[in-house]
């Protein structure tokens, strides 16, 4: 079982580095110790088929958003372990741990880890049984003989699981590595998945060619089964994400991360069907930028942006949660105040007429803000914009800063 490296994040790498480089003694040191042993076994064919499946389980892995990866590689050293013992583990995963940079993506260090804990968790499962048996996995296996098989795979993944999930952790920073809900289902799988299978594995060995054809068959397909479930999870993961991001694209602003014009219609279409259910005011408030364009000539486009955003901040701050900000376009803004009337609108422009002026934001521009209010000024969308641009247009034209439709008396605030 292996992660790879998430996105964007690196471990402290002098730590990791003397990490990798135990696990690889250890490794070497177990590499050296078995090969007297795997030469004197006197079953090369059965080293062979088992090494040989064991590397063709590493192409299939199934990845967990964890960053666990399932590898359909263990069970095959698994059986070559109950039926040659220890010293066949070593060999096998380290060729294993040779393969899985290239074709799983995991990092050398990571390879490097995976290759010692392996190794010495199958020597000790292995050793353990062996001795429990004395000798290979018995040719009639009875309940005790699964049983230690169980436990073994327990031994395996109490070493294995730990040694994984701080690799993981030097790799990522992330303590969440290191989380018991993360540990307990990867040590399971050793007892739950990979011992049972490689007793399988064993039995329809001996059973024979067919037998044993048949057996890994469905093994590699259980795999290819899952790892196609896993792919297409994440693929439809993705594609939600995509769809939700084109969403949020096509319905705001990219620079201010306001609503867009064309969702305020939608928005304000929706609000007049409440007024006309409920009776509630709604009201708008339009927002322009005066001198803008003088900001974008003097000081560049960047400080444009910059007092755009200032705009959108300003908004979001005041706003209730109720309430609906959005860029227009260019220069102009709006608000759509639902269970608002205009006094309430008129009073929502005076408190974000001073935050606007308030402190260097605007860079030399200024605002001019008008409201209008339904049902006092229309009824329908198309109605209460023209009203509260008339106010707007007339609002600059004399040099107000708030324009409001008919005769209503503001007082400026400067």
């Amino acid at each position: 079982m292996e992660g790879t490296l998430p996105p964007g994040r690196s471990g402290p790498s002098r730590a990791y580095g003397a990490y990798a480089l135990s696990w690889l003694t250890i490794g070497l040191v177990l590499l050296v110790a078995s090969a007297r042993h795997v030469l004197q076994t006197g079953e090369p064919t059965t080293l062979a088929v088992f090494g040989a499946l064991a590397l063709f389980g590493n192409l299939v892995a199934v990845r967990f958003p964890s960053g666990v990866i399932l590898g359909m590689q263990a069970p095959f050293v698994f059986g070559a372990v109950w039926l040659l013992g220890w010293a066949a583990a070593p060999p096998l995963y380290g060729a294993c741990a040779m393969l899985l940079p290239p074709l799983q993506r995991v990092s050398w260090k990571r390879a490097l880890v995976f290759f010692g804990n392996t190794s010495l968790a199958m020597a000790l499962a292995g050793t353990l049984l062996w001795e429990l048996w004395g000798g290979p996995l018995p040719v009639h296996v009875g309940a005790r003989d699964v049983a230690a098989t169980l436990g073994a795979g327990l031994l395996h993944g109490l070493i294995n699981t730990p040694a994984a999930a701080l690799a993981r952790f030097y790799e990522s920073g992330d303590p969440a590595a290191l989380r018991p809900k993360l540990l307990a289902p990867m040590a399971a799988i050793s007892v739950a998945v990979y011992a049972p299978i490689s007793v399988l594995l064993v039995v329809a060995y001996r059973s024979g060619v067919p037998v044993f054809i048949l057996a890994v068959s469905v093994w590699l397909l259980v795999g290819l089964t899952l790892q196609a479930y896993r792919s297409s999870r994440d693929l439809n993961a993705r594609l939600e994400q995509a769809t939700r991001e084109l969403e949020r694209l096509s319905t705001t602003d990219p620079l201010t991360d306001l609503l867009n014009r064309r969702v305020f219609a939608d928005v304000a279409h929706r609000e007049l069907a409440r007024h006309r259910r409920y009776g509630d005011p709604v009201s708008v408030v339009l927002l322009d930028l005066r001198h803008f364009k003088r900001v974008n000539d003097t000081l560049g486009h960047q400080a444009g942006d910059a007092v755009l955003q200032w705009v959108a901040h300003v908004l979001r701050r005041r706003l209730r949660k109720t309430d609906f900000a959005f860029r227009f376009g260019g220069d102009e803004f709006a608000v759509l105040l639902p269970g608002t009337g205009l006094s309430g609108a008129v009073a929502l422009a005076h408190s974000l007429c001073e935050a606007l002026r308030s402190g260097h934001g605007l860079k030399g521009a200024d605002v001019t803000l008008a409201v209008a209010s339904c049902p006092d000024h229309g009824a329908t969308v198309d109605e209460l914009v023209r009203a509260a641009d008339r106010a707007l247009y007339r609002a600059r034209e004399e040099g107000n800063w708030l324009g409001v439709p008919d005769a209503y008396s503001t007082r400026s605030i400067g």
